[in-house]
Formats: C-alpha cells, structure tokens, sequence
C-alpha cells in the first residue's frame, strides 16, 4: 500500500508540471486588463513632472535600501498578482503561469506549467502545504465537483517547490533582500517598458527567511532542497517607475545565472482569493487517476516516499 500511494504521489507531481496555461483559482479567464496596477495608483498620488517629486524619485533609485522599501510598500497594497515563471525545464522545475496572493497570511500561489494542450490538473500551495486538484474545466468535463488532493510534505525536498514559493510573496522578498549586499545594478527594459534593476546577494539562511510560513517541520527539507543550488544566492528586482517589482530572478552560486528562476509580474490586485481547501473538498490521490495521460510525464518534480 505504501508503494501504491507514493506512485501515485509520484505521478500526480508530474501531470501537474505537465498541465497547460489556464484560468486559476476559479478566475475562468485571464485578469481583465481593465483593471489599473494597485501600486501604480499608490504612486499617482505624487504630481507629475514636479521638481521636488522628481528629485525624490532619483534619491529613492539611487538608494537601493530605499528603493526596495519603497516597492515592497507599493506591492503590499497591491495584495496580489498574476505571475509568469520562466525556469529551466527538467526533472526539477518547468516554466508556468498563475496567480499569487500575498494580501492574507498565509500567503498563497497557484501554478500551471505550460503545455501545448488544456490543463487537466493545477497545483497550489498555501503557506507550507501543497495540494493538487482537477482543474474547474476538468472537473466539469466529467461532471465532477472541483476537489483538492494533499501533497506529502517531502516533496519539499525537491528544488522546485522551495523555488515557487519564493514567488508567493514579493513583499517578504523586497523586505528580506534589505538585510542582504545590496547594489544597484542600472537600468534596464522589462517588456519594453524602463526598469531599474537591484541586486541582493544573501546567504542560504536569509534566502530562507523570503519564504512565507516557513514551519520548523518543513525547513529542514527546504534546506537541504536549496542548498543543492548553493551556500549564496544572488536576487534581482526590476521595479519600473512606479516602485512596482515586475521581475524578480533567483539563482544559486552552484547554478549560475543559466539555471536561474525568473518571476514576472503583471496585473497588481486582480488575483481571485486561493484558500486552503475546505475538508469537505480533500480526497485520496487515487481520485485524480481519471484527469493523468495514459502516459504520465517523467518529467516533474519527484516528492519522494511518503512518510
């Protein structure tokens, strides 16, 4: 029985890596593109083109302690987002999109890697629990209710996971970074659009402090997950000239800037509530057999057996 239910475990992790971009967190849809940047609304309270708030701005990027200050309280009132990860696709991590909402504590994120054909199984993670779920569309497909499935907690010990999780939360991050050598690195374009980029390099116990709700059961295995990228990770923020963080990258000295985890953010405050699944809504994994491929990837994070 237990090796049935860590092959199960096993196969579940991949379909979820395997699935396409889709609506998440019962959005149905992406964000709608109406909706104005949180943060940009924040910064718009100072005149444009003022001398005094122009002198402001400058001494603000000059001024990498002040600058990340100055976007973490901009992202905080965000509250959410919807991100773009860009990673390198292996065993280990895959690229993917979803929403991210750091406004509640815990802080949540819900992932789908990308994939030629329809999602049929999504991934969140709320705080330092993970869960895997048909998606609304392929619940209904099969005239099934949306159920989540509990992810053993040693699938921690895969790098990934520790990877998605310094996505949850950019405020954490923005704050943690400020206790880490920091630089300003110059200016940049992030999707056409100017950005000043600054960089943290911290060592493996503050790169530990950026990840929400971090529990004394969990971090010894987020440890040993991150300490395979290195001893001392570099992190870079992009903020535009709103104090938004609209790119943030990660990577270890043991990887390199090749093997770098590379977040985007995109429509600050749109993000649909992600919740801890109710009681009612958690099943066995073998519930999820009908939404796996006949053939399930073998690519994907491995969780390990459980315990």
């Amino acid at each position: 029985m237990r090796g049935a239910r860590s092959a199960a475990a096993v196969t579940v992790a991949a379909a979820v890596l395997l699935g396409g971009l889709t609506a998440c967190g019962g959005a149905g849809g992406e964000p709608s593109p109406a909706a104005p940047p949180a943060g940009a609304a924040a910064a718009g309270s100072t005149p444009a083109g003022g001398a005094a708030a122009g002198k402001a701005a400058e001494t603000t990027e000059a001024d990498p302690q002040a600058a990340l200050a100055a976007a973490a309280e901009v992202m905080r009132k965000a509250g959410s987002g919807r991100y773009t990860l860009s990673a390198p696709a292996g065993p280990d991590s895959a690229p993917g999109t979803g929403f991210a909402v750091w406004a509640g504590r815990p802080a949540a994120i819900e992932y789908l890697a990308d994939a030629p054909k329809p999602p049929r199984l999504r991934l969140r993670i709320v705080g330092n629990e993970a869960y895997t779920g048909p998606t609304e569309q392929a619940a209904a497909a099969v005239g099934e209710q949306v159920f989540w499935s509990k992810m053993p907690f040693l699938m921690w010990r895969r790098p990934f996971y520790p990877q998605l999780s310094l996505a949850m939360d950019p405020v954490n991050q923005l704050t943690v970074a400020r206790s880490g050598r920091l630089s300003r690195v110059g200016t940049e374009k992030v999707d056409g659009v100017e950005a000043t980029r600054y960089r943290a390099v911290e060592d493996l116990a503050t790169v530990l402090g950026g990840i929400p709700a971090l529990t004394e059961q969990h971090r010894p295995h987020v440890e040993a997950a991150l300490r395979k990228s290195g001893e001392t990770f570099t992190l870079d923020f992009w903020l535009n000239a709103e104090q938004e963080l609209v790119r943030f990258r990660a990577f270890g000295e043991k990887d390199g800037e090749a093997q770098a985890v590379t977040v985007r953010y995109s429509a600050l405050g749109t993000a649909p509530a992600l919740a801890e699944p109710a009681g009612t809504d958690l099943r066995s994994s073998l519930d999820l057999d009908r939404f796996l491929d006949p053939s399930p990837a073998t690519a994907g994070p491995n969780p390990g057996p459980e315990a």
